[in-house]
Formats: C-alpha cells, structure tokens, sequence
C-alpha cells in the first residue's frame, strides 16, 4: 500500500516543515510544541481564531477559547498554513483566490493532524472502522477527521496503483510497437 502513495505539494511541504521542526510523533503536534519552536505568540481569547504576522517574522496568533481543546488545534492548524503560506495583504483579494487559501488551509490540517510519514510507520488495523478509531486516538483528532485522511490515502494509494498499471501497460505497448517495426524493417530487407 505505501510505495503506491504520492504526496501533494503541500503535503511534502507539511512533512518538510515537520523535519526542520523535528516533530515525529503524534504527541508532537501541538499547539505548545509547534507555536514555541515556530516563535508564534498563541493568546486564547473569546474571539474568532486568526493568526496575524505583527511584523516580518513575528506572528501571533487569537485562538478561540470557547472551543474545546482538540478543536483549538485544528484551528491552530488553520491559522497556521495562512501565516506560514499566505503572508501579505488579502485586501484586493478576489474572493476566488481567497477561497482558494481557505481550501488550501484546510487540506494542511489534515496533512498537519496526520501526517503520512507518522501513519506509514504505524501498524494500523486492518478493519476500517478500527483503523479510524486508532487514527483518531493516536493523532487525538474527530473521527470524522480521521475518515476523512484515511479516504484520502486509500484514494492516493489506488490512484498509484493505476497509474503504474497505465505506465506498465504503455511500456508494454511501446516494447510490442517497437518488436513490430523491427519485424516489418527485417523483412523489407
């Protein structure tokens, strides 16, 4: 299943990040642990979550305190991405480009809960409702969050498998094209 996997962009550049920051195992991905060695400023206020660069380098970030615990780090995840990937003024912005961040920010939260490298090295059950649950335990993350990681991967991983099906079956089809023209040259000559 894993040699099929291909990452995104986005998620190697989420896996990149993790290495720079030497976080490897689950207990790693938290708000406490990522904001301290990314310098960020976490202040949980009874305010909507955003991150904010206060000035070249220096971020801060208002997370809502109304939120349970696991929810303030998804949201940590969110504002994060923006911070890290989407520095800059969103004032001229067309709502298609910022919806565009949003989509992107939301897939690093799963790429961020979960990352591949993490999973790959975990023994997962092999039924998929015990494999949602040990995902959501591990990574401490909603089960719906889980569901939807695991979909993701068992998509990437068939989309591997057809792929190199494709490219066995082109190779294959390139290698009869070309013992093909070799037999019709050999016998012109």
């Amino acid at each position: 299943m894993k040699s099929y996997y291909q990452m995104t962009v986005l998620e190697n550049w989420t896996e990149d990040l993790y290495k720079r920051l030497s976080i490897h195992k689950p207990s790693q991905i938290s708000i406490e642990y990522i904001s301290e060695r990314l310098n960020v400023w976490v202040h949980f206020l009874d305010v909507r979550s955003k991150g904010i660069e206060a000035s070249a380098g220096m971020y801060s970030m208002f997370i809502d305190n109304r939120l349970p615990a696991s929810l303030q780090r998804l949201e940590f995840l969110h504002e994060l991405c923006h911070l890290l990937r989407h520095a800059g003024s969103h004032t001229l912005m067309t709502e298609h480009f910022t919806q565009s961040q949003q989509d992107e920010s939301e897939r690093f939260i799963l790429y961020a809960a979960m990352p591949y490298s993490m999973i790959s090295r975990m023994a997962l059950p092999e039924l998929r409702e015990e494999a949602v649950s040990f995902l959501a335990a591990e990574f401490q993350v909603p089960t719906e969050l889980a569901i939807q990681r695991i979909d993701q991967i068992q998509r990437r991983v068939f989309q591997g498998q057809l792929l190199a099906v494709m490219g066995r079956n082109e190779e294959h089809s390139t290698n009869e094209e070309i013992n093909s023209q070799h037999i019709r040259y050999e016998m012109r000559g």
